[in-house]
């Protein structure tokens, strides 16, 4: 291990620039930049707009892995599996569930079996690693959901796990002429995988786990218990890896490695990258080494004998790599990091090498069979991750070789990447984010360089997992600092992504952190921002109670930004909680507040920021002038507000400042007015490019044109808006769904 970089310095950190990424073998929720969330950035002050690209044309999911050309045997396997598929009844979700100890094949098999039956499933296939014997815990019902509803509906937004499962079942009882394929690695029991089953008949569901499931057997499930290779197939598997000639010259060293296997595929795939990475090394020198940890007699479990094997070949690739290099060591630290996965740069900064160093060794670990690529990414390159097994075996000797400290600075080490990285997303995507504090201890030698905005926002989305652990990991060891500031940091995916329950989670615990440090400002951005996840996610009340929180702290601190900011979104919160009165008096007190800060600003950018602030404001005010039925004082309002971000440039708001004033002048009895304007702000949201405000901008002139007596004409509108609300929002199609029930 090269020497730790002490903290701070003088010289500012290296970039790292992401390498070409080789060809991407799936297309999960990681590469979302070209069907997930798009950017629009504001010329004036540096905001940012989050919009959903458009869904028009989203690709048939293809998320199977590879299988590998050396993939032998179980040809009985795949027959008995294919025909019992066969005989499932064709009006239920069918169902198979693999099961058999860590290793045996059972990921692999199941892809061999999904690639073989493919055809007969034209709505593609999903996959998801449900980590169920992770040490980090299993990955959460919601964000597998989310994942698999961007995938069939790129754009699709989190929500609470009841509205998350059930668009799912909608979104799968929509195609049953088009079943498709889900595989559930590693599925710990069956109510992780009856979460995720779809909603109607046809579609094929492939369960992986250790256990048998057996409460799955009432639902139809076919149970398939995976046994290990026996001999010929062990062999034939040495001879397709390291050919015929090598393995017949060495018959007898080969039999011995096969019966050190114990017929576990991933031990035999150990041993066998341990000698290809060697082709002179004889065979009899690598069973002639240290002792077989197992268990000679044949009567013994088999679990346990494909364990010690298995165990036994990690052994011999670890201590196979070279000692006068840092490769043991990052085996040891990487299984340790709270992560589910890891890639150059976090390996670089976690174990205190260069870039150029990491990537030689992950490459290195990776031929010996030690980690797995998992993926090529465009906006983190190489990605890797452990088998459960190696992983357990790797922290096993990191409990037995860390130096005093060690895993205390690998954790800060691991935090302090996240922290500087997601750091620099903010900086690049949400300029305008009230900036707070930052306390690297380690900062990373060499930071990510991000190409554009949208390879920042998708590094966020492919770490999403990452940072929330990060945020966990640093709770758990009380290092509040940082667990106040990761959640601060990550303020562009949430407010991106609409995760309520990573914003719900991340937040709570960095709320409470913030208050054991005593600061105050960061108590107050805390509550704040969660204030706003909790509104988007349509909890009032919560919402309102936080800001009213927000709002006490402000003037405690005589914070007139942030009293502002708290009026503000107090104001919105009734305006959307139905009181339109109540909204309207602390919008106006907002409202006044921001002019005042615009008059004292110093800086020409303060007061254009403070310019634009107002001009929101009076968007929502004009919203509750309009709901108080007073459309006169709406239309000088909302007028005002667009004439303002006409002026600065802000086409987003512009256009939805439009959609209101139309709603407004048809209110006022100008119905032709209304109509016009109406269609202008379709035109203009449809230009801007949120997928959000095409639905809604459709559903308000639908409204127009419902009450002007265009029943048609509004129910075309409410069935377009109905239809691109489908990818982003579960709970706004459901309303619009409501006015064309209305309307038959």
């Amino acid at each position: 291990m090269t020497a730790a970089r002490p903290a701070g310095g003088d010289s500012a950190p290296l970039p790292y620039v992401l390498p070409a990424p080789g060809p991407v073998t799936d297309n999960r929720l990681a590469d979302s930049t070209l069907y997930g969330p798009s950017i629009q950035a504001s010329s004036i002050n540096g905001g940012v707009h989050f919009h959903e690209a458009s869904p028009s044309a989203p690709p048939v999911p293809r998320q199977l892995l590879p299988v590998p050309a050396t993939f032998t045997d179980r040809e009985s396997d795949l027959a008995a599996l294919i025909t019992q598929i066969g005989e499932l009844p064709d009006y239920a979700v069918r169902t198979v569930v693999i099961s058999g100890p860590g290793g045996i094949g059972k990921t692999t098999l199941a892809n061999r079996l999904l690639h073989q039956v493919s055809t007969a499933y034209g709505g593609g296939q999903l996959y998801a690693d449900l980590r169920g014997y992770a040490p980090e815990g299993p990955a959460h019902t919601s964000e597998v959901l989310a994942r698999f509803l961007r995938s069939l509906r790129p754009g699709a937004q989190p929500a609470s796990v009841e509205e998350l499962a059930a668009w799912w079942r909608s979104v799968t009882a929509t195609q049953p002429d088009r079943p498709a394929i889900v595989l559930l690695d590693n599925a710990r029991n069956a109510a992780q995988v009856r979460a995720l089953l779809p909603g109607r008949r046809g579609h094929l569901v492939v369960v992986t786990s250790r256990e048998r499931l057996a409460e799955l057997a009432p639902d139809g499930a076919v149970p398939h218990r995976l046994d290990p290779f026996d001999d010929v197939a062990a062999r034939q598997y040495l001879t397709r890896c390291l050919g015929q000639h090598r393995v017949a010259r060495e018959a007898g060293a080969a039999e011995q490695i096969t019966r050190r296997a114990a017929g576990s595929p991933m031990a035999l795939a150990l041993t066998v990258a341990h000698l290809a990475a060697d082709p002179d090394r004889p065979f009899a020198e690598l069973v002639s080494g240290a002792p077989s940890r197992v268990p000679a007699d044949p009567s013994h479990p088999p679990i346990a004998r494909q364990e010690a094997a298995v165990n036994h070949a990690l052994d011999q690739s670890y201590w196979s790599l070279p000692l006068s290099t840092p490769a043991p060591a990052v085996y040891r630290r990487m299984a340790s990091v709270f992560t589910v996965d890891f890639d150059v740069p976090l390996t670089a900064a976690a174990c205190s090498l260069t870039c150029s160093e990491a990537e030689t060794i992950l490459e290195q670990l990776h031929e010996r069979h030690l980690i797995e690529l998992h993926r090529e990414s465009a906006s983190r390159g190489r990605v890797y991750r452990f088998h459960d097994t190696a992983r357990a075996h790797a922290r096993v000797l990191a409990a037995l070789e860390a130096t005093l400290g060690e895993p205390e600075e690998l954790l800060q080490r691991s935090l302090d990447f996240y922290l500087a990285n997601a750091s620099a997303t903010e900086k690049i995507l949400t300029p305008t984010h009230r900036p707070l504090r930052r306390d690297n201890v380690y900062p990373p030698a060499e930071l990510i360089v991000f190409a554009d905005d949208a390879t920042a926002l998708a590094w966020l989305y492919e770490q999403r997992n990452n940072l929330l652990r990060a945020v966990r990991a640093a709770a758990a060891a009380g290092l509040d600092r940082a667990t106040w500031q990761l959640a601060h940091a990550i303020w562009p995916l949430l407010h991106s992504s609409h995760d309520y329950e990573l914003w719900s989670e991340s937040h709570e615990l960095g709320l409470q952190a913030a208050r054991r440090c005593g600061d105050r400002e960061a108590e107050v951005e805390m509550l704040s921002t969660w204030g706003v996840g909790l509104r988007g996610a349509g909890k009032f009340d919560d919402a309102a109670q936080t800001f009213a929180a927000v709002l006490r702290l402000a003037r405690e601190e005589q914070d007139l930004r942030a009293e502002a900011q708290a009026l503000h979104e107090l104001g919105s919160v009734n305006l959307h909680g139905g009181h339109p009165a109540r909204a309207e008096d602390f919008l106006l007190q907002a409202r006044q507040r921001r002019i005042e800060l615009g008059r004292t600003s110093e800086s020409e950018t303060d007061r254009l920021t403070y310019r634009r602030a107002v001009a929101i404001t009076n968007v929502c005010l004009g919203q509750a002038q309009l709901e108080l039925h007073r459309p006169a004082e709406a239309i000088e309002t909302l007028s005002t507000a667009r004439a303002t971000l006409l002026h600065i440039q802000d086409a987003f708001d512009a256009a939805r400042a439009l959609a209101w004033l139309a709603r407004a002048h048809a209110a006022g009895g100008a119905t032709g007015e209304g109509e016009e304007e109406g269609r202008r702000a379709v035109a203009e949201c449809d230009a801007a490019g949120s997928e959000r405000w095409r639905a809604h901008s459709r559903e308000l002139l639908g409204h127009t044109l419902r009450e002007g007596g265009h029943v048609g004409l509004a129910r075309g509108l409410y069935e377009e808006a109905a239809g691109i609300y489908s990818a982003v929002s579960r709970r706004d199609e459901d309303r619009v769904r409501q006015h064309l029930q209305e309307l038959s």
